[in-house]
């Protein structure tokens, strides 16, 4: 089944891009709207996985665009497109789960992940199995199967590590990118929590912890392997 999205961007130009973009992904229906009242009718219309909204410093900025969603009692999963150096000062104050951020410029490619990211986490269980390994991922039941009777729990910031690294493919996942996307910039979060969770992700995937074969260190930043 796709998943249902709905844009809006105040550039012209910019929206058209993107929807030209994010279209060539056959798992996606995008409904671009012209304004935020457009995207309260698309709700009302309409169940969706995922709102997308741009910002600018003039009649979209973030506060006004954010209040404008706490005042329609909006509740779904919404993606800030925002100006860069914003994000920690927002993310910081904002206290929604499910609002996320990306900063202004960024390449394509960036922006289709962080989306896969996000959906993934309002995925059915028949699109969240993924191959690591000799393992079996199952993010929604916070595990991994090792053949039909070893199993082996996760944390929800283990998996949500393991998805963002699934999700970037071949591609090294820096260490700020982590950070961003799974902890949302938290204020007691630093690289040692993250350091921290790889660890030990690591004692309970690796045969030999270190020397890590699934989780890979790479540029500064983390892969995933293959066996």
């Amino acid at each position: 089944m796709k998943k249902k999205i709905v844009l809006f961007e105040p550039n012209k130009l910019l929206i058209n891009t993107l929807l030209e973009q994010m279209s060539l992904n056959k798992d996606l229906e995008i409904n671009k709207v012209s304004n935020l009242e457009g995207v309260q009718n698309q709700l009302m219309k309409s169940p969706f996985d995922l709102i997308i909204i741009g910002t600018n410093k003039e009649a979209y900025s973030l506060s006004l665009v954010r209040k404008f969603i706490k005042e329609a009692k909006i509740t779904n999963n919404v993606l800030f497109m925002i100006e860069a150096g914003l994000v920690r000062t927002f993310a910081l104050a904002d206290n929604t789960d499910n609002h996320y951020f990306i900063e202004r410029p960024f390449r394509i490619h960036h922006f289709n992940k962080k989306i896969s990211t996000i959906l993934a986490k309002v995925s059915n269980p028949n699109e969240l199995i993924h191959k690591l390994g000799p393992f079996i991922f199952f993010p929604l039941k916070k595990a991994l199967m090792l053949g039909e009777k070893t199993k082996v729990e996760l944390t929800e910031k283990e998996v949500d590590i393991l998805q963002c690294l699934i999700n970037s493919g071949q591609e090294t996942v820096d260490r700020d990118t982590l950070l961003k996307t799974v902890w949302n910039y938290s204020p007691d979060v630093t690289t040692h929590t993250l350091e921290t969770h790889i660890y030990r992700l690591r004692q309970k995937l690796e045969i030999d912890a270190s020397i890590p074969r699934l989780i890979i260190s790479k540029d500064g930043g983390f892969t995933i392997g293959s066996l």
